[in-house]
């Protein structure tokens, strides 16, 4: 189903990933929920598949109605760690059926939502996530003239996850997969060869970065001098590596420079002999104001589906040295506007050639120029997400 220009649209949205979390997919569904809301002719629900399980209710967020429906027996805590043994065993190459089926048992159940996308009845449902615990019968076959447009948004960090059951099967029925990175659309399409590739269509979602106040430097950073900067955990509470190269270890390895760290609500900068706690509130503005003025953005966190520090650092003008495999990886190399690691020997050498003056402007030039043009341009991305979701003629 298309929407034809001047026509009102009811959009709706079902997700595990809204409310007050500030992790990367809750971000991503937000920010597409908006750019659609954006168009006076759309109206924009969302569908909140919430565990543990509350009562069902309708309520008002923003200009959002949202509908929250309980989820019944899920294990998420279960879920990873079968997901953390599945790549132990093979790399993560692959998803046995026998796993597929745990994993949409420990999905759990959410009864509801076929009757509330009734009520609602959408012109398009968009599926932000790969959770979707509900009986998909109620979005009719694709290509049906009576059927909504169906939009998946996968938000998926590990690709293997591409090849459960589950997943596979909101991929064969979506009219369109909006992806979040160029190595999410090759996984796609080396996962299902009978995939149209037109189909498969990047989202890029659009993010903004306040230079005015980011070109004020935190108080008692400029005596630390050049710098380079660690994320190890942002936004606080955030995911978190147990282990991961030292502050001091950085330091130590990659000369006369001085490292800023990032570390939930702990953030400080050193050099060789001195140590300043960075007293600020955690703030994204904050991050912003460090990315700036640094040498390179180091992220030491686990891979999430986005990449989206990465892609402010590059908006700054700041090269990156980011997890390979890691949609971050992603954008740094399309931008050609960093490095990527995949052990501390790795990360040190690209930390160390960052620090060379002409290398690093010549990142920081075409990092900034590729983040600008994909992901800097918001009215782009409200058209972007409009043709996405509601089809070529929106």
């Amino acid at each position: 189903m298309t929407v034809a220009p001047g026509e009102g649209a009811r959009v709706a949205i079902v997700t595990t990933h809204w409310g007050a979390s500030l992790d990367e997919a809750t971000e991503a569904t937000r920010l597409l929920a908006g750019a659609l809301a954006r168009r006076s002719e759309v109206e924009v629900e969302v569908v909140h598949l919430v565990a543990p399980p509350v009562p069902a209710e309708t309520v008002r967020d923003s200009v959002f109605t949202v509908h929250r429906v309980p989820v019944h027996g899920a294990r998420a805590l279960r879920s990873g760690l079968v997901r953390t043994a599945l790549a132990v065993h093979d790399g993560g190459r692959g998803v046995p059926g026998v796993a597929s089926d745990l994993f949409e048992r420990l999905a759990g159940s959410a009864p509801d939502v076929p009757g509330v996308l009734e009520r609602v009845a959408p012109d398009s449902v968009v599926l932000a996530g790969a959770d979707q615990p509900f009986d998909t019968a109620v979005l009719g076959e694709r290509g049906s003239p009576h059927a909504p447009r169906v939009v998946l948004l996968p938000l998926l960090a590990d690709r293997a996850m591409l090849r459960a059951a589950a997943v596979a099967r909101l991929v064969e029925r979506a009219d369109v997969v909006a992806t979040s990175h160029s190595g999410e659309r090759r996984a796609l399409l080396e996962s299902f060869p009978d995939l149209d590739a037109a189909s498969v269509q990047a989202v890029d979602c659009g993010f903004s970065v306040n230079r005015g106040a980011a070109a004020n430097r935190l108080f008692g950073v400029r005596f630390f001098g050049t710098y380079v900067l660690t994320i190890r955990n942002f936004p606080p509470g955030g995911q978190r590596w147990a282990r991961s190269v030292t502050h001091d270890a950085l330091r130590t390895n990659v000369g006369r420079v001085s490292v800023a760290e990032v570390d939930g609500d702990q953030w400080r900068i050193s050099d060789h002999e001195n140590t300043l706690e960075l007293p600020v509130s955690p703030s994204r503005v904050n991050l912003w104001r460090l990315m700036a003025h640094a040498v390179a953005t180091v992220d030491l966190r686990p891979p999430g589906p986005i990449g989206r520090e990465a892609i402010e650092s590059m908006l700054l003008g700041t090269p990156v040295v980011v997890p390979d495999g890691s949609a971050a990886q992603e954008h740094a190399a399309d931008a050609d506007g960093g490095l990527w690691y995949r052990d501390l020997g790795e990360l040190v050498d690209a930390v160390r050639v960052l620090v060379d003056p002409a290398i690093r402007a010549r990142f920081a030039a075409q990092a900034r120029s590729w983040a600008e043009r994909t992901h800097g341009d918001m009215e782009g991305f409200v058209e972007r997400a409009s043709r996405i979701v509601l089809g070529p003629r929106a």
